[in-house]
Parts: C-alpha cells; sequence; structure tokens
C-alpha cells in the first residue's frame, strides 16, 4: 500500500515568517529610493531651523540647538509681509480648487453618463489642453491681465489656476463616473428623482473620493505654482512661491530662510492631503452598494 507524501506542517498561529532574500531586496530598494525622495525635504527642515554659522559648514552636523532666527526674519522682513503672501496663497488656491473642482464635476458626469456625440474625442481635447506647459502661456495672461486691469490681483492666478486644473481634475472624475453603477440613479429615478436630484443625493456623495483626489491635485498645482504667479503679481498679490525666491542676502542665497519658506510652503499641503486621506481609503475600499 502506497503511502501519500506527507502534507506540509500548517504554520502556527502568530510564528513570524523569515522574509526571503528578493523580499529583503524589494525592502532594502524600496527604503532607499523613500531616503532619496525625503532626505532633501528633510534637510531643508533642520536647515529652517540651524543657526547661519552652521549651515554652510563643509562637515554638516545633524546635532545642534534649534533656533527660530530664520523664521523671524522673513516675518520681519522689508521685502514683503510673508503673512500677506500667505493669506494670498490660501485665498487663491482655495478658490481656484472649489472653483475648478465643482466645474470638472458636471463635465465629468455630462461625458460619463450623457455621453454626447464625440464625447470621446472631446475627452481626449479636454485633456490635451493640460499638456501645453504654463509658460507658454505667460506673455497672453499677462498682456490680458494688464488690459483688464487684473495685474497684481487674486483673480488674476485664479482664473488661469481654475482653466489649469479643470483638464486633469475632469479626466480623473470622468474614470470614476464611469465606474459607478448606473443602478444606482435607475433606482433614484424610479423612486422620484430626476437626473439633478439622483446626481445630488446618489452620485455626489460616491463621489466623495474622486472628488477628494482632483482637490488634491488642483490645491497643489495652484499652490505650488510660479511660472504664472510671479510675472502676474508685483507687490499686492504675491504668494508664497514668489516670495520665495525673494529670500537672497548680499552675500547670496539666505539659505536658513529659505528652509523656513519652504516649511511655510509644505506644511499646508500635508495637512490638506491628510485632512482628506480618509475619505480617498474609506471610499476605494467600500462597495457602491450593499445588500
Amino acid at each position: 500500500m502506497s503511502r501519500s507524501p506527507e502534507a506540509p506542517a500548517p504554520s502556527r498561529p502568530g510564528a513570524r515568517r523569515i522574509p526571503t532574500p528578493g523580499r529583503l531586496l524589494a525592502y532594502a530598494v524600496a527604503a532607499a529610493l523613500v531616503f532619496v525622495a525625503l532626505f532633501p525635504i528633510a534637510w531643508l527642515f533642520l536647515v529652517s531651523f540651524m543657526p547661519e554659522n552652521l549651515i554652510l559648514r563643509a562637515d554638516p552636523t545633524f546635532v545642534f540647538e534649534p533656533t527660530l532666527d530664520h523664521y523671524r526674519a522673513i516675518f520681519q522682513s522689508t521685502r514683503s509681509s510673508v503673512t500677506d503672501n500667505l493669506v494670498n496663497s490660501i485665498v487663491v488656491t482655495v478658490v481656484s480648487t472649489v472653483g475648478a473642482v465643482a466645474l470638472s464635476v458636471l463635465a465629468a458626469y455630462g461625458l460619463a453618463r450623457l455621453r454626447p456625440r464625440g464625447h470621446a474625442q472631446l475627452s481626449l481635447v479636454i485633456l490635451a489642453t493640460r499638456m501645453l506647459p504654463p509658460v507658454a502661456l505667460v506673455v497672453p495672461l499677462y498682456v490680458i491681465a494688464n488690459r483688464a486691469d487684473l495685474f497684481d490681483t487674486r483673480t488674476a492666478l485664479i482664473v488661469p489656476y481654475i482653466a489649469l486644473n479643470i483638464p486633469l481634475a475632469t479626466w480623473m472624475l470622468q474614470g470614476f463616473f464611469m465606474d459607478l453603477p448606473r443602478e444606482l440613479e435607475e433606482a433614484a429615478l424610479v423612486d422620484g428623482c430626476n437626473r439633478w436630484s439622483a446626481f445630488w443625493r446618489v452620485i455626489l456623495p460616491l463621489a466623495g473620493p474622486g472628488i477628494a483626489a482632483a482637490s488634491i491635485f488642483s490645491f497643489i498645482l495652484s499652490w505650488n505654482d510660479m511660472v504664472i504667479a510671479l510675472p502676474l503679481t508685483l507687490s499686492d498679490a504675491v504668494t508664497l512661491p514668489p516670495f520665495a525666491s525673494q529670500v537672497r542676502e548680499e552675500e547670496g542665497v539666505a539659505w536658513g530662510q529659505l528652509g523656513a519658506v519652504t516649511v511655510l510652503i509644505m506644511t499646508p499641503v500635508i495637512i490638506f492631503t491628510l485632512a482628506v486621506q480618509r475619505w480617498i481609503i474609506s471610499g476605494l475600499t467600500a462597495g457602491a452598494a450593499k445588500g
């Protein structure tokens, strides 16, 4: 009587698996890539608290007594008011993000659900407009802003940012709306809703993750832009990125102050991303229909 080969013994609950060499190599490569990506950001963060005499040392040090001198210098700068610049950045970015996402939601829903004639070609045209480099628009925008008496105003930045953010946001949201089952709208229409109320009450809440993702990209593109903001502003509507280009001294770049401005620029983006991260994760893992 032949004996069947013995099955491998099941692993005990709670037993730790030994990583294979391939998995260890993958972890090492991932850690190296993360280090390369985050080290410049971490170094600028340290520089923003580092005493001036330690910044340009030939042998950099990571142990020092932190100082707030660089932050005091940028807030007391006579070149420009960093507080006003921060307010300008917040107002311009929030308004342009809300405007771009609101218009993109309507455009994406129309393309995904109503599917007008030539909707595929229209989608490609909308996305292709985002491929135009913003620097190519600087001269026309400068001429228009001057003739419309909008130079050095927040409106001169909000309108171009909305126009530049709509293509990418529409493309992202269109794919999200197409993934939502049509049966949800049909059930709402049977229950007495019209198309607008079905969209507002059923589809829009389910599109929260897509809206959050589009908002993150629109927020980052508007917040970090300097190509358009630099030539269209002078003093009253200057945002933080153009202000960072002014952080100089007679001896050269003020690295400590530049690090402090960089921290100010990064912090709102990090906070906003963490605030909407829950929407993205929960929305992508939850089902669109239950029961």
